[in-house]
């Protein structure tokens, strides 16, 4: 369930649309995506009267699914055991339980949990824009091959700009998805390494990485479709260049003699 509802606009948006206006002359092709991405969170701190994260889970674990997938009416067991299926607990008072558009925290120390959550909501808002852009650009170029050749101009190079832009949106969609894929890295600490595996399988970041690198892939064979368009276009050119040189050569010569 992503918020959609009515007109109201996170504040961090609200920073995001005023920032151009301070760093403009830094940014080229300036444009804010209309992509969002929500994420719910539930902080227990301490519970009263206290109890253990297997005590929670056994005796709430209706109630608990209930409140991750937002739904008002009574789940299925195994919806119940689906929703909780990533719950991670180190000590014997804390506890994660990590759904695709919700999570909830028990633990007086959440502030690390609640980062490694927050940055993979960054990972796939990424991940989405990135999937939504090479989309577009491969609709437009393979439209292109679709097009009759252009008959180039000699030592003119014909589809050039569209040459390069292929190569930006390669090497820049290349780039994104691998800060994407590494903007995290967690050594040493085993619990927050087991919540930042648990919420990408949740929220499916692997799949996406794996369409991107497919899309990258069609990128790649269509800037190398063009290209070969391009030479082969040169070529011909070439050819009858050459071939109207010697009609030339041949005609001088005979006017010579004549």
């Amino acid at each position: 369930m992503k918020s959609t509802a009515g007109t109201w606009k996170p504040p961090a948006r609200k920073e995001i649309v005023a920032l151009p206006d301070r760093i403009g002359p830094a940014i080229s092709r300036q444009k804010i995506s209309s992509l969002t991405e929500d994420y719910y969170l539930y902080i227990l701190e301490e519970l009263e009267p206290s109890m253990s994260a297997a005590q929670l889970l056994t005796q709430y674990r209706r109630d608990l699914a209930q409140a991750l997938t937002f739904e008002a009416s009574p789940l299925s067991d195994s919806q119940i055991s689906e929703t909780l299926n990533q719950s991670i607990s180190y000590l014997e008072k804390d506890l994660a339980i990590i759904d695709w558009n919700a999570a909830l925290v028990y633990d007086r120390d959440y502030e690390d949990t609640v980062r490694v959550l927050e940055l993979l909501n960054v990972e796939l808002l990424e991940a989405r824009f990135i999937d939504q852009t090479l989309d577009k650009q491969v609709t437009t170029y393979a439209g292109l091959l679709f097009k009759p050749a252009k008959w180039p101009i000699p030592l003119r190079t014909p589809y050039r700009r569209v040459l390069q832009e292929l190569t930006e949106w390669r090497i820049e969609s290349t780039v994104l998805s691998e800060r994407v894929t590494n903007a995290l890295k967690l050594i040493g600490d085993l619990y927050l390494s087991r919540i930042h595996s648990a919420a990408a399988a949740k929220l499916h970041l692997p799949d996406w990485e794996k369409m991107i690198g497919e899309k990258l892939q069609i990128l790649d064979e269509l800037y190398e479709r063009v290209d070969d368009r391009v030479r082969t276009a040169q070529s011909q050119t070439l050819e009858v260049i050459i071939v109207a040189l010697i009609v030339i050569e041949l005609l001088l010569a005979v006017f010579r003699h004549n």
